[in-house]
């Protein structure tokens, strides 16, 4: 098998599962135990070389093996995943999240440790809530905890288990969070298999870093007349950035098997970074880093 059939087998295989996720076919909560399989790509990639020799045979022999491993790796998450949502079952839940908010605090470190299920934020607490929202659960609540200093303070709300598997109806877990529009917020999400929808436009951001193993992700930045940055780690995913017209954006995209949009958005290439027109006469300016194994990124623009 040659490489350039490889890692088409391997795009197609990919672009299959997130079709499938997306019409709701295959579960996104399967996603994390698909991701820990990953070596089995080296080990493909391993029996490919060694047939290669044997010609025609060898191709035909690798590409069943192939079909017979992707196959076994899909019943195995799968059976997995049903496991713990059944085991799960008798102790789902939901729990209010209500922070106040103290009027001196001018900068927040906001850390999110998130699982499978879906994961809403946006800037619509109330003047005297930091934070409020419910947090979906399975099991075990999660934990939220608190500290201030001075001006600064410090909020961070995991998932119990970390990066758990099971699901809660068809897609997990659900956590919708509404933050306070005052402060100025540096923002860490960390997610195994899920979808997110972040609405950061009503909040001022100068730094975000999202980590995740396989998700759908969308983050709508506002411009908050500074400059920010972005750093998104992801194996297998998509994302999609809106931002408005008047934030200059520059990515540094590290992997070659990310599809995106951002030439026919207007941004001029120059190694591995893409940058919007008007960039230098931009008052906000947005720089991303992509660092990704497969999957999909795009910009939109907010008119």
């Amino acid at each position: 098998m040659s490489s350039r059939v490889f890692w088409g087998f391997l795009l197609v295989l990919v672009g299959g599962l997130f079709l499938l996720s997306n019409l709701g076919v295959l579960d996104w909560g399967v996603w994390d135990t698909i991701w820990r399989a990953w070596p089995i790509v080296l080990v493909l990639w391993g029996v490919s070389v060694l047939l290669r020799p044997t010609g025609r045979l060898g191709a035909v022999l690798t590409a069943v093996i192939a079909v017979l491993a992707v196959v076994g790796v899909l019943a195995f998450a799968y059976n997995a995943h049903l496991k713990a949502g059944e085991a799960g079952a008798s102790g789902i839940g939901e729990i209010a999240l209500a922070q106040p908010f103290d009027a001196g605090i001018k900068n927040v470190n906001l850390s999110l440790t998130f699982g499978a299920g879906e994961i809403r934020l946006d800037g619509k607490a109330a003047p005297s809530q930091l934070a409020s929202g419910t947090l979906g659960f399975i099991a075990k609540e999660p934990t939220v905890t608190y500290s201030a200093s001075g001006e600064a303070a410090d909020l961070r709300i995991d998932m119990a288990g970390g990066t758990w598997t099971g699901s809660v109806g068809p897609r997990g877990p659900v956590w919708n969070i509404s933050l306070n529009p005052a402060p100025t917020y540096s923002l860490d999400l960390e997610s195994g298999a899920c979808s997110a929808d972040l609405d950061l436009s009503a909040l001022r951001v100068t730094s975000f870093d999202l980590s995740t193993g396989a998700s759908d992700t969308r983050i709508t930045f506002g411009d908050p007349g500074q400059n920010a940055t972005a750093e998104l780690k992801y194996g297998v995913a998509s994302a999609t950035i809106r931002v408005p017209r008047s934030v200059g954006v520059r990515v540094n995209m590290s992997s070659a098997l990310v599809g995106s949009n951002l030439r026919a958005q207007g941004f001029a290439k120059s190694g591995q970074t893409w940058v919007s027109s008007g960039y230098d006469t931009k008052t906000s300016h947005l720089d991303i880093g992509v660092s990704a194994g497969v999957g999909s990124f795009d910009i939109e623009w907010i008119d």
